[in-house]
């Protein structure tokens, strides 16, 4: 279970985007994924075959949510408030967690250029050093959302990277933290007024997303 709420915490952490800059994003987004289990638990291709290679984001204002391709079928749902919920085949229950707890801690940052360009955008990059490892996070101010929205949102650092970049959101992120690395790679957006039925959690069980 320890490794199921890395996972989840991780996919939180790594979606960190429009035609116009000045509106906010509301729609689809469609990423390629790497996951890396460090401990040797799961190999490459167990981690591909659990824990997919593509990740779905629907995101609009405060809301949204997330969905991998693996045999898990990882479901996030965040409807708003301060609480992710985590639903994966098999489960008669949502697995929930508090996203204004912070899993780690700043210790630098720094902005640096690359001359690094995804789907025609031109990206800037913000490294960032914490207590359990290290990100890039690649971004366009051209895709954001407004950098209130997830001032209190602590889990995977979405309070941190929205308030450097000015609410922009992560066209690809890197991480090498503790027992993961992974990377995510944003390969389609679709900008679209989005249904807050998307976003409603399973009427299921909720328990505690275990801490080991």
């Amino acid at each position: 279970m320890r490794k199921i709420k890395k996972v989840s915490m991780l996919f939180v952490l790594l979606f960190q985007l429009t035609i116009n800059a000045q509106e906010n994003f509301e729609g689809i987004l469609k990423f390629k994924i790497e996951f890396q289990d460090k401990t040797g638990e799961m190999t490459d291709e167990q981690s591909k075959q659990f824990v997919g290679n593509k990740q779905t984001y629907y995101i609009k204002g405060k809301k949204y949510k997330s969905e991998l391709n693996g045999m898990l079928k990882m479901t996030t749902y965040h409807e708003g408030k301060d609480t992710v919920f985590t639903k994966m085949e098999g489960m008669s229950s949502l697995m929930y967690s508090l996203t204004s707890i912070a899993e780690e801690e700043v210790i630098s940052y720094e902005f640096r250029q690359t001359d690094k360009i995804i789907l025609g955008y031109e990206c800037k990059l913000l490294e960032v050093k914490t207590n359990k490892g290290f990100h890039q996070y690649y971004f366009n101010k051209d895709l954001k959302v407004d950098p209130e929205t997830y001032k209190e949102h602590k889990s995977g650092l979405w309070d941190f990277f929205t308030e450097k970049t000015g609410g922009a959101l992560s066209i690809l992120s890197i991480t090498d933290i503790e027992d993961v690395k992974s990377s995510i790679e944003l390969i389609s957006v679709n900008r679209k007024k989005l249904d807050d039925s998307i976003f409603k959690r399973p009427n299921l069980l909720i328990v505690k997303m275990p801490e080991d």
